[in-house]
Order: structure tokens, then sequence, then C-alpha cells
């Protein structure tokens, strides 16, 4: 992250967690130690084409903050394969192609029906929308971005975006594709997106007015 134009003033920060506690306490720390404007989770794998992707996200969002008049942005730009999908150029395994309906099916259903690829992992944020979301979010495993997009609709951000990215998929994915694995993932999920619902629904967890709404009202 940097502060400044000058190159020669990047600052890089590695953070490390004393324990393995999930993918999503691990982006959760990442996004709020960042202090550029701008925040991008990337997932490792390099299933995303780095340049490409973050090409198309970055020019979605500067036409977002062009269009936006407010002073303190909190917008939201999500890489999505949802046009693979549709043009079948996204070429998956049998499994994960199950796992990935069925899962798809439970988001609309249980969640939120405003986004249609919810896993792809390659999501820009700025850094009013990452602190007010990832300040909040309670799930630290594979479904924690379902949250992310809910958090995003209950704190009032405004709506999450999503522009197709150039995706492949690739070998080595920490997913066990077994099918005892892929029963026991699938059951996880299910739980995990029928507990935000049920926590938030129940007022178990909440979610306090965010920074932009302040500056509003202020």
């Amino acid at each position: 992250n940097s502060n400044n134009n000058n190159h020669n003033d990047d600052i890089w920060k590695l953070v490390t967690l004393k324990q393995n506690s999930g993918k999503g306490a691990a982006v959760k720390q990442g996004m709020l130690h960042a202090s550029g404007y701008l925040c991008l989770m990337v997932d490792a794998d390099g299933a995303t084409d780095f340049g490409k992707g973050l090409e198309l996200v970055l020019e979605r969002m500067l036409n977002k903050e062009q269009q936006s008049n407010n002073s303190s942005s909190c917008s939201i730009i999500f890489g999505s394969r949802a046009h693979m999908q549709e043009e079948s150029k996204a070429e998956r395994t049998f499994v994960r192609t199950i796992l990935m309906v069925a899962f798809h099916f439970f988001v609309e259903m249980l969640c939120s029906s405003s986004v249609r690829d919810t896993q792809c992992g390659f999501k820009l944020f700025t850094r009013e929308a990452a602190r007010a979301i990832f300040s909040h979010l309670h799930l630290h495993r594979w479904a924690f971005d379902i949250e992310v997009v809910i958090l995003a609709e209950r704190l009032g951000l405004s709506s999450i975006q999503e522009v197709g990215v150039p995706w492949q998929e690739v070998d080595g994915s920490k997913l066990d594709t077994s099918k005892v694995a892929l029963a026991l993932a699938s059951i996880g999920m299910l739980r995990d997106m029928l507990c935000v619902r049920l926590c938030y629904e129940l007022g178990i967890w909440k979610t306090t007015t965010t920074t932009t709404n302040k500056k509003k009202e202020d």
C-alpha cells in the first residue's frame, strides 16, 4: 500500500496470524491493516489473470468513483466468472461444477441474489468499504465471501458491481474432491450460510452505522 505518488515510499506489510484461523480470518486481517485507498483481495493460486484482471476491476472502480457524488466512497467491485459459465469458456471438473451449481442455488435462496459470482477470488474495495465490512466479519473460513455481500447490503454501502475477469482452473487447489470430503465441504458451506442468515435476522450479529453515513448526518 502507498499513500504517496513516490514509489520509493511504498509500504509493504507482512501480516501473520498466530494460528491458522481460515481464509476469511487472513483476508480480514489484511484488509484491516491496509492503508492504501484501494484494497485488492486476490487468491494465491493465480487462477485469475492478475494483469488483465486488475486492469478490468480498476477501470470499473474508476468509472464508479467518477459517477459518485460522495466525497467518501464505499465502492466494491467483484471479479466474476459468470460470463464464462454462459459462454462455456471456463472448463471445470464435473465435481467442481456440481459444487458450484449447488452453492449458487443456496446463496440465492438463503443470502442474496444481487451477485452472480460471490466466490471468485478477485475483489476490489475502497479502504472505507473494506474497513466497514471486514470490521464486522464473523465467518473465518471458505464461505466468508457470502457474509461480505450481506454486510455490504446491511450497511447500506453502494451496490456491488461485477466485472468479468479472465479465469482458469488451477491444479493444486486445497479443495479435496473425494466424495466424502466434497459432502463435508458442502455441508459446511450450507451451515455457514444458514448461520449468517439466522444470526443477522435474529439480531445475534449486529452492524453499526458506516463512516460514510455518519459523515452525511454531520
